[in-house]
């Protein structure tokens, strides 16, 4: 037993037992390095989103720099040496996406039709499209191989072709017939804006009233709510469930004492007095004369037509109002001596550039462009508020928060501190009845150019970029089955009751011009040299040709501003128009954002 303990122990590393440290009994004994520990990588902590829409907001604040977030897909490329579109990881088109938009798919109200009162039309609900929502914008897409440095997607539009009611841009209660021309409602107040914007011009279109107040009169006795209707022009900003003349964002007329209606503010029509002297410098401070509507014009009944003429100055004074460099004192006329074209480039009152954010989305089989649309900005909401009252200023200013930087402390005006209360000088809103002059209903409407407008920061939006879709739309709110049509003039009949100097074709091409009184035209009323659409009032309905064409301009631009930024290179593709993106995986976005 003796001779067992030591073999028992023998095979044991002696290391295993020796002491840390070392010691006379131990001279020798070295104990062997403890092997390094596996260094882990770090996690990375990801901040939550509301903390980091709170560190964007304040970043904003302090800088005064937009929000580079990266909400969705969105990533801003600031870092451009000029303004360019933004660009964003897509998947490649499908075969679908490069045929032709499907027309809308409209459904008949339950249980009981909407027909019109003649019974002869019927109204219809569209469906399984994009709509217009709050901080979001949609139009159609259709995929193209000849732009493939635009991943394909340019502009287009469904049938019918022509200048309507926008089925995208209204609230989901309104109903329309087949040709998009007619509307109704059958809640409360919902609004429909159209597809055709005013942007600078006269642009005039016309409503005719089916279903309203009757043509006996108002009903003072009648049980029940009754069918009402309001129209006018609003921006983008103003929300469709609600009424034309709701907020600061646009301009209505009702139908009960034929009223104008602007921050939800009942006003009368008016003639502007006209200043004396050489232009209309002193316009504004000259007081406006209040017309007196005879007892058969007090109510917009039915069978009435309504015309509705926006007059706007050039968008060359517009940009100069919005970069606070206009001076009344020199900017006396409406602009249009001007056009944009002979501005210089660099200077304050050059036109910016159609910088158009969109990113292609499919939805219910068609393909949109979706786009961050413009909100309503804090000194707006304290502007349309019922407690601010323009007329007395002084004691708003012990009404409203001291502190907040949103105190209006002056009326609209073209040099306003905050841009969106600044005022466009030779714009105006007329209001014919039966092809009558009535009168003046709006005239300084509010800017609408960036600044003036300013899209979601929080949702990653860039801010100071007009895409070309920014101005007033004709629009029509309907209540409680309410029904109007609208007429634009581009129709083969033309207008119902058009005015006398709308009595000439308005083809641009070859056709007369017509001089609007106070215009800014010569001395002698002749009409100067070249096309100038300010100088006359045209339908509405031009205006949609207009924009067919930028479309096709804006496109051909942006794809080679992106075949410039992608080094002149043509990117490959497989002979039906479907690019695999020069290397890059099938499915995942072909281009990249430039850095």
């Amino acid at each position: 037993m003796a001779d067992s303990t030591p073999l028992a122990l023998s095979h044991l590393p002696s290391e295993d037992h020796a002491p840390s440290v070392p010691s006379p009994l131990n001279p020798s004994t070295a104990r062997a390095p403890a092997p390094t520990p596996v260094q882990r990588e770090q996690r990375e902590k990801k901040e939550s989103l509301k903390k980091r829409e709170s560190n964007n907001n304040n970043n904003n604040n302090v800088n005064g720099t937009s929000s580079s977030s990266n909400l969705g897909k969105r990533k801003a490329n600031s870092n451009n040496a000029y303004s360019s579109p933004q660009r964003f990881n897509v998947p490649p088109p499908r075969s679908q996406d490069f045929e032709a938009p499907k027309e809308d798919i409209m459904i008949s109200h339950e249980p009981v039709p909407f027909d019109m009162p003649d019974g002869e039309r019927q109204l219809y609900k569209p469906i399984d499209l994009a709509e217009n929502k709050r901080w979001y914008r949609y139009g159609r897409a259709i995929a193209d191989p000849l732009f493939p440095h635009k991943q394909f997607y340019r502009s287009t539009s469904p049938p019918p072709h022509y200048a309507r009611l926008s089925f995208e841009d209204a609230d989901k209660w309104m109903h329309f017939t087949t040709n998009a021309l007619i509307t109704t409602n059958e809640k409360g107040w919902r609004m429909v804006r159209s597809n055709v914007c005013a942007r600078e011009g006269t642009l005039y279109y016309e409503i005719k009233v089916h279903r309203g107040v009757p043509a006996s009169g108002p009903e003072a006795d009648a049980p029940g709510p009754q069918p009402h209707l309001r129209f006018g022009f609003a921006r983008r900003e103003a929300p469709l469930d609600a009424p034309v003349g709701f907020d600061g964002y646009s301009y209505g007329l009702t139908d009960i004492r034929f009223d104008t209606i602007h921050r939800s503010r009942p006003g009368k029509f008016f003639h502007p007095k006209k200043a004396k002297g050489k232009g209309s410098k002193t316009l504004a401070t000259a007081g406006p004369t209040p017309v007196v509507l005879a007892p058969e014009d007090q109510h917009v009944k039915e069978g009435d037509v309504i015309g509705v003429e926006l007059q706007l100055p050039s968008l060359t004074l517009h940009q100069k109002i919005v970069s606070g460099v206009y001076n009344p004192a020199v900017d006396i006329g409406d602009g249009f001596d001007h056009p944009a074209w002979s501005s210089d480039p660099s200077g304050a009152e050059a036109v910016a550039d159609v910088i158009r954010d969109r990113i292609p989305v499919a939805y219910k089989g068609n393909s949109y462009f979706e786009i961050l649309d413009l909100v309503s900005t804090k000194t707006m909401e304290v502007y349309s508020d019922r407690q601010t009252n323009l007329s007395n200023l002084t004691n708003n200013l012990t009404n409203q928060a001291t502190t907040s930087k949103d105190v209006i402390k002056t009326a609209p005006n073209p040099n306003h501190e905050d841009a969106s209360l600044r005022t466009l000088p030779h714009s105006a809103i007329r209001v014919y009845k039966n092809g009558k002059l009535l009168g003046t209903a709006f005239e300084n409407l509010l800017s609408f150019l960036p600044p003036a407008s300013t899209p979601s920061k929080t949702m990653g939006a860039r801010e100071g970029f007009d895409d070309g879709m920014i101005g007033y739309f004709p629009a029509i709110s309907c209540f409680w089955g309410g029904i109007a049509e609208v007429n634009f003039g581009d129709s083969k009949e033309g207008f119902w009751c058009p005015p006398a100097h709308l009595a000439a074709p308005t083809n641009p091409a070859g056709s007369k011009e017509v001089q609007m009184g106070g215009c800014g035209g010569g001395e002698s009323g002749e009409i100067k040299k070249g096309w100038q659409p300010g100088r006359r009032a045209r339908g509405a309905g031009e205006r949609y040709r207009e924009q067919v064409a930028e479309d096709v301009v804006f496109d051909l631009v942006d794809e080679v501003d992106f075949f410039v930024l992608d080094g002149g290179e043509v990117p490959a593709s497989d002979g039906n128009g479907n690019g695999n993106g020069n290397g890059h995986e099938r499915g995942k976005g072909r281009l990249k954002e430039e850095d």
